[in-house]
C-alpha cells in the first residue's frame, strides 16, 4: 500500500481544513429559478472573483455556448450538445480530482492520515456523477468524466498514506462504472479495443500497489462487448456449452450487464443471465417484476439457500403487493443458513404490521435468539400479546442456559424483568463487562446490597491498586455504590472501617486521596 508522501509546501497546517469535498444540492435548480437575470450575472461574478478557477471553467462554457455549431435551446438535447457540454464537464472534473488529492497538502503526515477518508469519498462521489448518464443511456459522456477521474486519480493517489486502505478501494468503485459505462456505450471494435489497452495500462500502473485486479471486469467488458457467443446463449436461456471458462460469469461484470439489460427493459435477457451467473437476488427480484409471482415464490422455496436472498424476494413481492407470498417466504428463511436477525426482525414488523400474530412472534423470537438484546425481547413482549406470559415462561430459561454466552444483553433484560438473582449470577460470571455489572449493580443497590457492597470493592480496587490515575473517576463511582448500599443496609461503621483502610493503603497517591475523603459517611 502507498506510504506517506505528502508534500509538505508549507510546515505550518491550515485549521479548520479537511479533504476536498464535492456537494450535491438537488434544490440548487430550483432556488436559480427564482433569480433573474441580474441577479445570476451578479452571482457568476461573485464566484468567479472568489474562485479563480471557476473562471475558467466559466470561460469555456461560454465559448462552448456561443459556438454557432452548438444547437438552439430547442435542439440543447442533441448528441453534439451533449459531447460538446460533457468536454467542459470533464475538463471542470479534472481540475476537482486535482483539488481533492492536493487537499490535505498544508496538513503534516500524521494529522493529513485522518482525513484520507474523505479524499476517498470524495472522489468516489465525482466518479457517481456518471451515474444519471449511465441512467439515461449515454455511456460515451459517463466515460468521458470516468477517463478524467481514473486518470488524474491514478497518477496522484499514491501521493497520500494509504494504510488503511482506503484509497485502493476506490479503484473497485471505478472498475464497476467503467465495465457499466462501457457495456451502456455504443462503442466500435476499435473502440472497445482502445478503451481495453487504456484499462490495462492503468491496471498496471497500480498492480506494484496491490491494486491488481480492480479492471478486470472493466477489460472483460471491452473485450466482449456484447458479441461473446456465450453470453449470447446465455442470453437466450440456453445452457452453457461444457467447454465455456465461465469469463462473462465474472460478478462484477455480471452485475454491470445486468444494469444495462434492466435500463433497456430486456428483462427475460437479464433474467436468464442472473439465473447463470447464480445472482439470486436479482433473478428473483426479476421474476418478480415480469410478474411471474408464484414461481418467484416457487423458487423461494426449494432453491434459496441463504436468508439474506429470502429476505431480497420477500421485501420485493411485499413491493409488488404479493404479502402473503412476502410473509411465507420470510418465514421459510428463518430456516436458512447465514445472518438470521435482519430478516427476522422485518418478519416480526412486516407480520405485526399486517395483522399476522403467529408469523410475528415466530420471527420476534428468532430475533431475541439471535440478539439476546432488550429491545427484541420488548418486541417479542409486544406482538405476543395476550400470550405474554407463556411466551415469557419459554423464553427465560432459554436465557438463562445462554446467559454464559451472551452476558450483556442478557443481564439487562433480567434487570428489565426484576429478576435481580438472575441479574447477579450474570454479572458475576461476566465481571469485566463493566456497563451490564454497573447496571446490575445500580438496580440492587436496596435488594442486595452485601452483593453490591463486594462487587463494588473489588471493581474499585482493582483500578486503585493499579494505579490507573485516568480510570479513578470509575474506582469512584463504585466505592459510592458500596457506599450507598452499605448505608442502605445499616452498615455506616463498617463503611468508616473500610474507608479508613483504603486512606492508609493509598496514602501515597494524591490526587486519590481527597477524593477518597469526600467518601466519609
Amino acid at each position: 500500500m502507498p506510504r506517506a508522501r505528502v508534500r509538505q509546501s508549507d510546515p505550518t497546517p491550515a485549521p479548520q481544513r479537511g479533504p476536498g469535498q464535492v456537494e450535491e444540492r438537488p434544490a440548487l435548480e430550483a432556488r436559480l429559478a427564482h433569480l433573474d437575470r441580474g441577479q445570476l450575472q451578479l452571482l457568476l461574478q461573485h464566484l468567479a472573483a472568489r474562485q479563480p478557477a471557476l473562471a475558467e471553467v466559466l470561460d469555456e462554457l461560454i465559448t462552448a455556448l456561443r459556438d454557432p455549431s452548438t444547437p438552439s435551446p430547442a435542439a440543447g438535447r442533441s448528441a453534439t450538445h451533449q459531447r460538446r457540454t460533457t468536454t467542459v464537464a470533464a475538463t471542470s472534473i479534472r481540475r476537482q480530482v486535482r483539488g481533492i488529492l492536493h487537499s490535505l497538502d498544508r496538513l503534516r503526515a500524521s494529522e493529513a492520515y485522518w482525513y484520507v477518508g474523505g479524499v476517498a469519498e470524495s472522489v468516489r462521489e465525482l466518479a457517481d456523477q456518471a451515474r444519471p448518464h449511465l441512467e439515461a443511456g449515454d455511456g460515451r459522456s459517463a466515460l468521458a468524466i470516468l477517463e478524467v477521474i481514473t486518470d488524474e486519480y491514478v497518477q496522484g493517489w499514491t501521493e497520500l498514506d494509504d494504510s488503511d486502505g482506503e484509497l485502493g478501494a476506490v479503484f473497485d468503485n471505478l472498475g464497476a462504472l467503467w465495465a457499466e459505462a462501457i457495456l451502456t456505450a455504443d462503442l466500435t471494435p476499435a473502440e472497445r479495443q482502445t478503451w481495453a489497452e487504456r484499462l490495462a495500462d492503468w491496471q498496471a500502473e497500480t498492480a506494484d500497489y496491490g491494486i491488481e485486479t480492480a479492471f478486470d471486469a472493466a477489460q472483460l467488458a471491452a473485450v466482449q462487448g456484447w458479441d461473446d457467443a456465450e453470453l449470447q446463449r446465455m442470453l437466450r436461456g440456453e445452457a452453457a456449452s461444457p467447454q465455456s471458462e465461465g469469463a462473462w460469469a465474472e460478478p462484477t461484470l455480471a452485475l454491470a450487464r445486468l444494469n444495462v439489460l434492466e435500463r433497456q427493459g430486456r428483462l427475460e435477457e437479464a433474467l436468464h443471465l442472473a439465473d447463470a451467473t447464480r445472482q439470486v437476488d436479482r433473478y428473483v427480484a426479476l421474476l418478480v417484476r415480469l410478474g411471474r409471482l408464484a414461481e418467484a415464490r416457487r423458487y423461494g422455496l426449494e432453491q434459496l439457500t441463504q436468508a439474506h436472498e429470502a429476505l431480497v424476494l420477500a421485501r420485493v413481492l411485499l413491493e409488488h403487493g404479493a404479502a402473503q407470498d412476502a410473509l411465507q417466504i420470510a418465514e421459510h428463511g428463518l430456516t436458512l443458513a447465514g445472518e438470521v436477525w435482519t430478516l427476522a426482525r422485518w418478519l416480526r414488523d412486516t407480520a405485526a404490521a399486517a395483522g399476522d400474530a403467529d408469523r410475528a412472534t415466530r420471527g420476534a423470537l428468532v430475533a431475541l435468539q439471535a440478539s439476546h438484546a432488550l429491545d427484541d425481547y420488548q418486541a417479542l413482549q409486544t406482538v405476543a400479546g395476550d400470550r405474554w406470559p407463556t411466551v415469557r415462561d419459554e423464553v427465560l430459561p432459554e436465557l438463562r442456559r445462554a446467559a454464559a454466552r451472551s452476558p450483556s444483553g442478557i443481564g439487562e433484560i433480567f434487570v428489565h424483568e426484576g429478576l435481580l438473582d438472575d441479574a447477579i449470577a450474570v454479572a458475576d460470571s461476566a465481571p469485566y463487562d463493566y456497563a451490564m455489572v454497573e447496571q446490575v449493580a445500580d438496580a440492587a443497590i436496596q435488594t442486595h446490597p452485601e452483593w453490591v457492597i463486594r462487587m463494588g470493592r473489588q471493581q474499585a480496587e482493582r483500578i486503585m491498586d493499579a494505579g490507573q490515575s485516568r480510570y479513578y473517576h470509575h474506582a469512584l463511582a463504585w466505592l459510592k455504590r458500596s457506599r450507598a448500599a452499605a448505608l442502605g443496609a445499616g452498615r455506616q461503621d463498617d463503611w468508616r472501617q473500610y474507608l479508613d483502610s483504603l486512606l492508609v493503603r493509598h496514602a501515597r497517591k494524591y490526587s486519590l486521596v481527597p477524593q477518597l475523603k469526600q467518601l466519609r459517611a
